[in-house]
């Protein structure tokens, strides 16, 4: 997996998750919601999950389902 990326226009525009990630903010490291990545990091990190494990993962929670281990 490359480098995730925050996308400035989202950034604290869309609420929080509540699932947190490590991305560059320009040239910085931060900690930030995944609701603040630009598309193509989202798409990268749910898909970096072993057989689409994480992105089930991730709608179950943002549901209200707990997480399948």
């Amino acid at each position: 997996m490359s480098n995730l990326h925050l996308d400035p226009a989202r950034k604290g525009q869309f609420g929080e998750t509540g699932i947190f990630v490590r991305a560059l903010d320009g040239t910085a490291w931060v900690s930030t919601d995944i609701a603040d990545l630009d598309r193509e990091s989202l798409i990268e990190w749910l898909q970096s999950g072993a057989n689409n494990t994480r992105a089930e993962n991730v709608v179950a929670m943002l549901l209200g389902h707990g997480v399948q281990t």
